[in-house]
């Protein structure tokens, strides 16, 4: 099976194809953009303390400086991916940049709590126009139309999965420089430059948009609800009481959700221009790459969290240190990455996600054992593991999640894919905090919080063991190459 386009007409990329230093240069673009918008995320967390500080935040208050970011962010990346296909990915990845930067220069110069709260939400819609565009630019300016083509597009994608991985380190140790040394003010206002030099940069590199005219058309309710579905799905979930996960509000909310995901789908049934193409998900490995995106992102973003908390509060770490010392899994990521696009031209698509998985399960498993002693001894083998099968992990399920699509889709398709992850690792972490909580039972002692941490690790493989089943019924079992 070859994951390939099907013929769609890419004349208005030859120029660039033709040049390989246009192309690297905008590589390095779209790269660029995602490492900023993980950087950001990181950056941010570290701030926080001082930000509550600052400005006078309560503890409750404080935790919607994330939860705005994520629950836009995760809300409106359907609508980001699918606006990109509409209006053409340049320009929608252009003006998302533009919008992100002024979002982070308000967030810069906050001068209250809500106005804080009000710019990382800005940011989250910025994001979820420049994430999913990003990748579909990624994809249209590597085509697969030969053996070759391929092997530069999978080669691509795996730069993007490593120096994106790498962001989030890079976030948590600025965050803390810039920090102490400036203000958290710097974090947000370090954005602004970056965002200004890739939005002078991106219509000198990025290929020129191409639309139809029956194209230009997006049902405004349609969107509304879409946006607000997922919006609500994603608070179901970073709003839920790790206590009570079960409660009635969040049962409301995700009743409500999935009602109104459900009068989406109906609509868009009958829509000539949808705005989400739902004949994406009848291709089995387009439904398999994003409920692997979901499951593994399940695991992954909480159990780095947790794992952050870990080394501080029973190991003694700072917090600089601590994210140095996550820093493996984030280097074994951008090693196996760079490695996939080699080991999917010679073995399946299912065989290198399995392989990936069951790295990444065993690491988990292998962490599950940690006692609240050496970092060296209990901590960074399982990382090591963990990192370079999720690098795996993730370059395949991009490279299956964006093929076989027409043109026209890819923005939907890298839209949903994103949205698969942020889902998951929302769910996810509210999950897991669950399960920590329930056996820490609100006990300091580091034993019993050890016990905790332990629980998370081994409940965080159940997810990995269903991704496992999910590969082997969707995922093709013959080479990219083929």
């Amino acid at each position: 099976m070859s994951l390939t386009g099907r013929g769609a007409d890419s004349a208005p990329l030859d120029s660039l194809t033709q040049s390989s230093t246009n192309k690297n240069a905008a590589l390095i673009l779209l790269v660029a953009s995602h490492f900023m918008l993980n950087l950001d995320s990181a950056i941010i967390e570290v701030a926080l303390p001082s930000i509550k500080e600052g400005l006078d935040f309560s503890f409750s208050g404080l935790s919607w400086v994330a939860n705005s970011y994520i629950l836009t962010f995760g809300g409106f990346l359907l609508l980001g991916g699918r606006l990109g296909d509409v209006f053409g990915g340049r320009r929608v990845f252009t003006w998302g940049l533009v919008a992100f930067g002024c979002a982070s220069l308000l967030g810069g110069v906050a001068p209250s709590a809500g106005a804080v709260v009000a710019a990382r939400a800005a940011q989250g819609i910025a994001a979820a126009a420049i994430s999913p565009t990003a990748l579909s630019l990624l994809v249209g300016l590597y085509p697969d139309r030969t053996p070759e083509e391929r092997v530069h597009r999978l080669k691509a994608l795996g730069t993007l999965g490593a120096i994106a991985a790498a962001g989030g380190t890079a976030g948590y140790f600025l965050g803390g420089v810039l920090t102490e040394f400036i203000g958290w003010q710097a974090t947000f206002l370090i954005n602004v430059p970056a965002a200004a030099l890739a939005v002078c940069y991106s219509y000198r590199l990025l290929p020129p948009d191409r639309m139809k005219a029956e194209r230009k058309r997006i049902g405004l309710a349609s969107a509304t609800t879409a946006s607000m579905a997922m919006t609500l799905l994603v608070y179901a979930f970073v709003g839920s009481d790790p206590s009570n996960l079960l409660s009635t509000r969040t049962c409301g909310v995700l009743v409500l959700a999935l009602g109104l995901l459900g009068f989406v789908v109906v609509n868009q049934k009958r829509s000539a221009d949808p705005l989400f193409p739902l004949r994406i998900l009848r291709i089995p490995h387009i439904r398999g790459a994003n409920a692997v995106a979901a499951l593994i992102n399940m695991s992954m973003g909480p159990v780095i969290f947790f794992l952050s908390l870990y080394i501080q509060q029973v190991l003694d770490y700072g917090p600089l240190v601590a994210g140095l010392a996550i820093l493996p899994i984030v280097a074994m990521v951008s090693l196996s990455s760079r490695l996939t696009g080699n080991l999917l031209a010679r073995f399946s698509v299912r065989t290198v996600m399995v392989g990936g998985l069951v790295l990444f399960g065993t690491g988990l498993l292998w962490l599950a054992g940690i006692s609240g002693h050496a970092y060296w001894t209990e901590v960074l083998g399982p990382e090591c593991l963990i990192g370079f099968g999720g690098g795996f992990v993730f370059v395949t399920f991009t490279v299956a999640g964006t093929g076989e699509l027409d043109e026209h889709d890819t923005g939907a398709a890298s839209g949903l894919l994103t949205t698969a992850q942020k889902v998951g690792s929302a769910l996810g972490l509210a999950l897991l905090s669950t399960v920590t909580g329930a056996v820490s039972a609100g006990s300091g002692h580091d034993h019993t919080v050890t016990a905790g941490y332990q629980a998370a690790m081994l409940a965080a493989a159940i997810p990995v063991a269903a991704a496992v089943a999910v590969s082997v019924r969707w995922l093709p079992g013959s080479t990219v190459r083929q």
